[in-house]
Formats: C-alpha cells, sequence, structure tokens
C-alpha cells in the first residue's frame, strides 16, 4: 500500500489558468456629453460610462435623454422634492434633476462596485461634494431600509424607472421597490423604449402589474428618437420610439 508521500498529485495546480495577457482588456470607460437648451445652467452634463457591463451600464439610453428633456420643460417635476432614480446606469435624470434644484437625490444600481463607482465618477464630474446627492447600491425588491435612510426615512416624491421594463423577470421585484419607496402623493416616472418589437405586450405587464396594485398609469410623452442599435431585428419605428407614464395612487377626495 502506498504511503501518502507517494500518492499522486490529481490538482490540477495552474493548468487551466489563463496566462497573462491572454484575455484582451475590458474597453476603456468613456465621457459622453448631454447639452442641455440654452441659457439653463449648467450647459453640459458630463456622463461617464463604462466600456461594457453585462446589466447593460455602459450606455446612455434614449429614454434618459428623452426624460431629462422632460425634467428640463417641466423642472416642478422635481424641485424641491426628493428623487430617486432605479437602475440608473449613466444616471442622466438624477444630474438634471440637480440642476433643477431638487431637494435631495439618491442615485441608485444594481449592487456591483463597477457601476456604483461609474456613478459616482459622474457626480463628481458635475456636481462635486454636492451634499444632496448620494449614489447606493439596491437590489430590487430587497432591503429598502437603507434608501429610506438616505431620504431621512421618509418615502420619496419623485421615483425614475428608464428603460428597465425589458427585464421581464424583474418587473414583480420593482414594482416591490416602487411601492415600497414611493411617497403617497408622489410619482414614479416609467419612460422606455420596446427594444425587441415582438416582446410589447410583455413590456406593458408592468404597467398593468402597477394598475393592478392600485396605481394611477397616466401616458406623459411619445417621441420619436431613432432605435439605440441600428443592426437589432424589428421594426425600426417600434424601437426607436420613447414612452413615457406618470404612476401615483389615486387621489381620494373628501366627503364634503
Amino acid at each position: 500500500m502506498a504511503s501518502d508521500t507517494d500518492q499522486e498529485d490529481f490538482s490540477f495546480g495552474e493548468m487551466f489558468e489563463e496566462p497573462a495577457g491572454y484575455l484582451p482588456p475590458p474597453p476603456p470607460s468613456k465621457l459622453v456629453e448631454y447639452t442641455r437648451p440654452s441659457p439653463l445652467d449648467p450647459r453640459t452634463i458630463k456622463i461617464n460610462l463604462l466600456g461594457t457591463h453585462p446589466l447593460w451600464g455602459h450606455h446612455l439610453w434614449n429614454a434618459s435623454k428623452v426624460f431629462a428633456s422632460y425634467i428640463d420643460a417641466n423642472p416642478q417635476t422635481v424641485r424641491n422634492k426628493s428623487v430617486l432614480e432605479l437602475g440608473a446606469a449613466g444616471a442622466l435624470p438624477s444630474m438634471i434633476a440637480c440642476a433643477q434644484k431638487a431637494r435631495r437625490i439618491v442615485v441608485t444600481d444594481y449592487p456591483d462596485a463597477d457601476l456604483l463607482q461609474n456613478i459616482q465618477t459622474t457626480v463628481d464630474l458635475n456636481f462635486p461634494r454636492s451634499p444632496i446627492i448620494s449614489v447606493a447600491g439596491h437590489l430590487w425588491g430587497h432591503n429598502i431600509e437603507n434608501i429610506l435612510e438616505l431620504n431621512g426615512n421618509q418615502k420619496y416624491n419623485v421615483l425614475v424607472l428608464c428603460d428597465l421594463v425589458f427585464n421581464h423577470s424583474e418587473h414583480a421585484a420593482l414594482m416591490r421597490s416602487v411601492l415600497g419607496l414611493l411617497e403617497k402623493d408622489g410619482r414614479a416616472f416609467v419612460v422606455f423604449t420596446h427594444h425587441r418589437p415582438w416582446l410589447v405586450e410583455q413590456d406593458l405587464k408592468f404597467l398593468e402589474r402597477a394598475q393592478s396594485e392600485g396605481l394611477v398609469c397616466e401616458r406623459i410623452l411619445e417621441e420619436y428618437t431613432g432605435a439605440m442599435f441600428d443592426d437589432d431585428p424589428g421594426d425600426e419605428r417600434v424601437r426607436g420610439t420613447v414612452h413615457g407614464f406618470v404612476l401615483s395612487y389615486p387621489v381620494i377626495v373628501a366627503d364634503q
């Protein structure tokens, strides 16, 4: 019988480790500038984007640009209000909310270090040392307490959801966050494009879910921007149109 010292070593060691330089480095981050209409100040918002990311956080989505324009045209949407952005990626609407004098802004995305650091970079580029903006990780449907703490343990006046409804498997979790974080007289803005025209009905099920939870759903905008990705399949007009809705709790009229 072989002794312990005679036994073969069946560990694979470094056999399957990739040699240094085998994989190409990830693309570098890039800076994108968003120009606001004159005479708004600041005129230019700088958005830092990751070179690539599996959660699509490396794009400045058309829905975000359209809603940023909507805020600038309707500053009362955010002025002197608490604003929470979910799945922020480039966080353009949050930057516009700050420019339009929101009272408190919390910018969230999936709790991934690269995503959150990228958002923080964008904040620092535009509003360095601002005391009203916080960046935090948030997994939809879970642990809303830390997000509430960032607003003095109060729910938010405004929720921003830009290009999130394509993630059909997460509709229920996303709705839990909306219901847990939206103030009773607040409004949640849901802005999106049907990137896959054959899945329009599935995208819209998020709005149906909101209505089933007692929220009122109202269309606020529809704008053709052109498709995000020219080579994607499906009707380009569908892929290139941004839709916007606002969700709110029904107004209860007191008895006279």
